[in-house]
Formats: C-alpha cells, sequence, structure tokens
C-alpha cells in the first residue's frame, strides 16, 4: 500500500443555486489521504434534500468528476456561487 499525501491546498468546493434549491460539491481527503467527491443538494425552505460520498482512484479522477457535475448543474440552470 502506497503512502497518500494529505494536501488541503488541493481540496476544491463549489456551491450553485437555483430558486430556493441548492447544489454543494467538495473535493477533499479523508483521514486516509483518499481522494473522496462529496455531494449535498436540496431545498432552502423544505429541508429535504441528499447526500452522497464517491470515493476517487485519484486526484484526476475527482477532477474529471467536478468537471461532469459542472456540466450537469450548468445544464440544469443552476448559477455557480
Amino acid at each position: 500500500m502506497t503512502q497518500q499525501s494529505y494536501d488541503p491546498a488541493q481540496w476544491q468546493e463549489l456551491f450553485w443555486q437555483r430558486g430556493d434549491r441548492y447544489y454543494w460539491c467538495a473535493l477533499r481527503q479523508n483521514l486516509f489521504g483518499e481522494w473522496v467527491l462529496l455531494r449535498k443538494w436540496g431545498g432552502r425552505r423544505t429541508g429535504k434534500g441528499g447526500q452522497r460520498e464517491t470515493l476517487c482512484a485519484d486526484l484526476e479522477e475527482g477532477h474529471r468528476l467536478i468537471q461532469d457535475v459542472l456540466k450537469r448543474r450548468r445544464y440544469r440552470g443552476y448559477v455557480l456561487n
């Protein structure tokens, strides 16, 4: 097993809104140095929503997944804040 370097300087965080809906996405490392894509979404008034964590093979895969999320949010009319 290779040792992962822990580097918070490479972390990313994005936030989108559309009406009272929101979508939050972050690429971070867990305690073991593995890259994880975190996503949360929901409605501000209803309080309903969900979340998902996706383990990435490496930082490059995390960047690819964030680009996919960016495209999807743009297509669905969300505004990046």
